[in-house]
């Protein structure tokens, strides 16, 4: 693994990790009262309240939810970006990046995968990598 994607993965916190085969997996929280599963990981349940809950793998892929071309940002991101709301299995949703995408070919429920990606850059020219979505294409699974 490279050390920029390694940093990346500690800039995400516990959110962030990867699986054997090499892929992007997230992690969220597990609540132990109600079942409420959150995205990102947090020590209080938003549904009870409940300070019961534990680490949760989350799948990968998704459905695409809502999204925004994003023309105007602070100094440092890539633009124009998408920013959409991606819906998991486990009745998460994510706020993330759509990466490698036309967003005119962009489709409500469209399959999305989890992935890291170039999302700008800091003050000194480095890359700030983080969690995005792609689409899955056919084929892709």
């Amino acid at each position: 693994m490279s050390e920029e994607l390694q940093e990346a993965l500690n800039l995400a916190g516990d959110a962030v990790s990867r699986a054997a085969d090499g892929t992007v997996q997230l992690v969220g929280s597990e609540c132990g009262e109600c079942g409420k599963n959150v995205f990102p990981p947090t020590d209080v349940c938003p549904q009870c309240m409940s300070e019961n809950l534990s680490s949760r793998k989350l799948s990968a892929q998704g459905k695409l939810y809502s999204w925004s071309v994003v023309h105007a940002a602070p100094k440092g991101w890539d633009l124009p970006f998408i920013a959409a709301y991606v819906d998991l299995p486990e009745e998460v949703r994510v706020f993330a990046h759509i990466v490698d995408a036309d967003p005119e070919a962009l489709e409500m429920e469209m399959p999305v995968e989890a992935r890291i990606a170039v999302l700008g850059s800091d003050e000194s020219g480095t890359a700030i990598e983080s969690y995005a979505f792609t689409p899955v294409t056919k084929g892709d699974s």
